[in-house]
C-alpha cells in the first residue's frame, strides 16, 4: 500500500486513481476512510489525477497516541507532507466534512498550492464554534469508544449523531456501511481525532481571505448546510450547490449529481483563459 511519510515522522496512506488530468486531493470527513469515495472515484478519475488520502488517526493512516500531534494545523501540514510525497506543486483540494475543514486550513496557510477548494458537507470548513449538544456528544463518543469499543460507538452514533440519523432515513441499508467504517478506526486514533474537533480554531473571520474559486456541497438534510450557508457569504464569487434528498453524505445519497456539481466546477476552473487581442 502506497505511504506519505510525514515531516514528524508518521505515516499517511493515500491512492491514486487516473493518471492525467489536473491533481484533485480529497479526504473524507472524520472517522471517514477512501473508500467512502468509492461512487465518485470513477467519474473522478476519468478527468483528473485522482488522489484520495487518510488523514493521521483514521483507518490505514498512523493514529499518534499522543492527542497533542492531532489537531486541524497538524492535519494541514500532513496534506502538504502528501503534496510533497507526490511532487505536487498545485493541486485541487477538498473533502467532505473533516476532509474539507483540513482543505479550507491548508488554503489559508499555503494559497499558492490550491489551485481550488472544494468543499462538501462541512461545518469544520466554515470554523463556527461548535453547538452545546454537538460538544456533549463528541465528548461521549471518546468516553464510549475509549471504554466500550468501536461497535458501540457505531451504535452510539447512528442514534445520536443527526449526520448519519439522516443518512440512515435516507437509506436504512447505510447500517452495515456505518459498522464497517467505525472497525476500519483504532480507538485512540478517532478519540484523538474527536478531541481536535472539540479543539478547532475558528476561522470563520479569515475566510474572506481565500482568493481561489471555491464550490461548496451541500445536502438539504445535512445540518452542516447553515454553516455552509455561512461560508458562501463570507468567501466572494464561491458557489453553492444544495442537493436533495442528500444528508451529510451528500457524495453517497446523491453520487450523479454530485459528481456533475464537482466535474462542473473543476472544468471551469482548468479552462484556459481566452487570449487578449493585441
Amino acid at each position: 500500500m502506497p505511504y506519505a511519510k510525514t515531516s514528524d515522522g508518521f505515516k499517511l496512506y493515500y491512492e491514486e486513481h487516473g493518471a492525467s488530468g489536473t491533481p484533485l486531493v480529497l479526504a473524507y470527513g472524520i472517522g471517514g476512510n477512501t473508500e467512502m469515495w468509492d461512487v465518485n472515484v470513477a467519474a473522478l478519475s476519468a478527468k483528473h489525477r485522482l488522489i484520495l488520502w487518510e488523514p493521521r488517526g483514521h483507518a490505514r493512516s498512523d493514529s499518534p497516541e499522543d492527542p497533542a500531534r492531532v489537531s486541524f494545523a497538524r492535519w494541514a501540514l500532513d496534506l502538504r507532507d502528501v503534496l510533497d510525497h507526490l511532487r505536487l506543486r498545485r493541486a485541487h483540494v477538498g473533502g467532505l466534512s473533516l476532509g474539507a475543514g483540513i482543505a479550507t486550513r491548508f488554503t489559508l496557510r499555503f494559497p499558492a498550492r490550491v489551485t481550488s477548494l472544494l468543499v462538501t458537507n462541512s461545518s469544520s470548513a466554515v470554523g463556527l464554534p461548535l453547538s452545546v449538544d454537538n460538544l456533549v456528544m463528541r465528548a461521549q463518543s471518546i468516553k464510549i469508544t475509549l471504554e466500550q469499543g468501536l461497535d458501540a460507538m457505531a451504535e452510539y452514533a447512528m442514534e445520536a449523531n443527526p449526520n448519519l440519523v439522516e443518512r440512515l432515513r435516507i437509506n436504512p441499508g447505510a447500517r452495515r456501511e456505518f459498522y464497517e467504517e467505525y472497525r476500519r478506526l483504532s480507538p485512540i486514533g478517532y478519540a484523538n481525532s474527536l478531541r481536535a474537533l472539540l479543539a478547532m480554531d475558528h476561522i470563520t473571520d479569515e475566510l474572506p481571505k481565500i482568493r481561489v474559486p471555491v464550490l461548496l456541497i451541500g445536502g438539504d438534510r445535512d445540518p452542516s448546510l447553515a454553516p455552509m450557508k455561512v461560508m458562501k457569504r463570507k468567501i466572494r464569487g464561491s458557489r453553492l450547490v444544495v442537493l436533495s434528498p442528500a444528508s451529510h453524505f451528500a457524495n453517497r445519497d446523491q453520487p450523479a449529481a454530485w459528481n456533475r456539481a464537482a466535474l462542473e466546477f473543476l472544468a471551469r476552473v482548468d479552462r484556459p483563459a481566452p487570449r487578449r487581442r493585441s
